[in-house]
């Protein structure tokens, strides 16, 4: 025959359990909220390095749109404008390349502003009287 154990034991026995049950899933819970602490400061990190690589990009874009304003400021047939908005439908591009394209987009703008100031363009200057 099976022994009765009395209602206090058993209740010991749960409570026991209960307790130990909570303190492993405290401990759990302890480990995962310091895993996801670390995660959330990498990826603050992720961010801020984003936002960082992103300002320089711009902070070059608008330097290079300066010195080609700068570049036109003697021709007077072409009037500068004002910063143009990013083009939202250009596919997207790791800033390293982003920031080549605009060096080779403003290499060529020179080249091509050279060629038209020193004669082998096929725009001539007309001569000042």
């Amino acid at each position: 025959m099976t022994e009765r154990v009395p209602a206090s034991i058993r209740y010991k026995e749960l409570t026991a359990l209960a307790t130990t049950a909570a303190q492993q899933l405290r401990k759990r819970e302890r480990a995962r909220v310091a895993e996801l602490s670390d995660e959330v400061a990498a990826g603050q990190q992720r961010k801020d390095a984003a936002a960082e690589e992103r300002d320089k990009v711009i902070k070059d874009v608008e330097s290079r749109w300066e010195a080609a304003i700068r570049a036109l400021w003697h021709e007077k047939w072409m009037k500068g404008s004002v910063f143009p908005e990013p083009d939202r439908s250009a596919p997207r591009a790791k800033p390293e390349k982003s920031v080549r394209a605009v060096q080779a987009a403003y290499l060529e703008f020179n080249d091509a502003l050279e060629r038209l100031r020193f004669g082998s363009g096929f725009l001539r200057r007309k001569k000042s009287s």
